[in-house]
Parts: C-alpha cells; structure tokens; sequence
C-alpha cells in the first residue's frame, strides 16, 4: 500500500563522497560515507561510522565531481546539518565501497549548503 509522502522536499537518488564531523565535538575526527539521495531539506548517507546520535549537529561537506557545462572542475558543497536518524544497515548497504557492519544515517540541513570555491 502506498504512503502519502510526508517531505517538503523530493528527493533525487545521487551518489556523492561526503564527510562530516560532528560540531563542538572535542575529537576531531571526520567521517566519510557516500550520500543515498539529496534534496534541498537533506540527505541520506551509508557510512561504516557508527557514533551519530540522533539530534547531534555535524558539519556537512560533499565532493561534487566535474560536470560539463555546469561545474567544470568540481567542487564542494558544505554546510551544517541535524542527525534525525541511523539505521544498522549491515549486510543490506547499498553502496559496495561500504563493508557489512555499516550505518545508514539521515540528515536535516539547517540551512541550504553553500558552494566552497
């Protein structure tokens, strides 16, 4: 049975290297994971980290490869976003470069992510 869709914003399946690291945190330590889908209000990543907790605020950065006509040279987007959920995905990641043990984790942005030059 089909759900009524419940976001603000549509999300597009896409496929980018991202990595995060959670703000006021006293370890430094960043996090690398590749993004599931993306919309305007968030995103969906697979990560093999499993320290995010729900509502925690990470520092967001994504690599967006080369596109002709549009990003000649790539770039970064980055900004800050809210944990809202993780899931122990395990076996089931979808992303190959990720090993079994692995976490899905979704995010809210708290403000649209801007373009690094």
């Amino acid at each position: 049975m089909d759900r009524p869709e419940k976001r603000r914003h549509m999300r597009v399946s896409a496929q980018y290297n991202i990595s995060c690291r959670e703000v006021g945190s006293t370890v430094s330590k960043c996090y690398d994971g590749c993004t599931m889908n993306v919309s305007p209000g968030g995103l969906y990543f697979e990560t093999s980290a499993e320290t995010f907790e729900r509502g925690s605020l990470l520092k967001v950065e994504l690599a967006i490869p080369p596109t002709a006509g549009l990003l000649e040279f790539g770039g970064k987007i980055a900004g800050f976003a809210k944990v809202l959920r993780t899931e122990n995905i395990g076996s089931a990641a979808r992303s190959t470069d990720l090993a079994p043990g692995s976490y899905g984790v979704a995010l809210q942005f708290c403000r649209p992510l801007k373009l690094c030059v």
